[in-house]
């Protein structure tokens, strides 16, 4: 009776431990899936975030890969972007830091090519302060006011009253568009990289112009940071170019420094939604007729 009672116990716990070898073969083998396809999805999330934090070789730039590059091939790139560059119309905050005088105007600026330039500022109510115009190498200023259009030395005192400095715009326009002066009449007597390789620096000489010129190039992206004019040993004018943003494929310098040490001058131009190589009608840069003019 015992043994006959142990046999429906036994077939009992067999089919126990049956069902429960199963499940444990069905656990092990949703276990062993599970296993895989947690270490793909981590194999796949790595090799994901390791490109994603490689760049391109289409987005590194061109002298990336090269072993060295030469002073004309820095050249030549500057030079290249500089004639991508020949229309701007923006916008723009302008400051001037004077030895007893500081102040900031609202100014409309129109640029075109190397050439001309017209500035119509606005006072702190909107109300139009004056209209200058520079366009081959001849200058003139609408007093609103007085409803009258100045030529020749009398834009000067004009703009000196209004603006608080006089500007060479035949060698300063340029710089307002992004570009080095009297780049063309550069001849590189020296060049290095800079102690953390951030800045090439390259020492010229303009063999037109005469003096010295000091250039501060960006080392990724080739872009000008900085210049300085030597005249006779002394810095005649230092410019800043900063706050570089993308505009179509141009990078465009937002904040434009220029420092005259010697009469302890700074001009700041802050452009504010520039627009680069748009269309500019020549009636732009021309006020009203001669027979008008002072």
């Amino acid at each position: 009776m015992i043994w006959v009672g142990k046999l429906p116990i036994q077939k009992s716990f067999r089919k126990k431990l049956k069902k429960q070898k199963d499940l444990s073969n069905k656990a092990s083998k949703q276990g062993i899936l599970f296993y895989l396809l947690r270490n793909c999805l981590i194999l796949l999330s790595v090799l994901f975030l390791i490109d994603g934090c490689q760049s391109s070789p289409e987005s590194l730039p061109p002298h990336f890969s090269k072993d060295t590059i030469s002073s004309g091939y820095i050249f030549n790139r500057l030079q290249v972007r500089a004639k991508k560059i020949y229309n701007v119309k923006s916008f723009a905050r302008t400051t001037f830091v004077g030895k007893k005088t500081k102040q900031s105007l609202r100014q409309t600026l129109l640029i075109k090519g190397n050439l001309s330039i017209r500035v119509d500022t606005y006072g702190m109510f909107g109300q139009a302060l004056g209209v200058f115009i520079s366009t081959a190498g001849k200058m003139q200023f609408l007093d609103p006011a007085k409803g009258r259009v100045y030529s020749g030395a009398d834009v000067k005192k004009l703009l000196r009253k209004l603006v608080g400095t006089q500007i060479d715009f035949k060698e300063h326009l340029q710089i307002f568009v992004g570009h080095i002066p009297n780049f063309e009449y550069l001849k590189v007597k020296e060049s290095r990289l800079n102690s953390d390789k951030s800045k090439y620096i390259f020492h010229a000489t303009d063999f037109k112009n005469g003096g010295d010129v000091r250039l501060d190039i960006d080392a990724l992206t080739l872009l000008p940071l900085e210049m300085t004019r030597f005249e006779s040993g002394k810095k005649r004018y230092y410019v800043q170019w900063q706050d570089y943003k993308k505009i179509g494929s141009i990078d465009w310098p937002h904040l434009i420094t220029l420092k005259f040490p010697e009469r302890q001058e700074i001009l700041k131009i802050k452009y504010k939604d520039p627009t680069l190589n748009g269309e500019i009608s020549p009636e732009a840069f021309q006020l009203i007729s001669k027979s008008s003019e002072k």
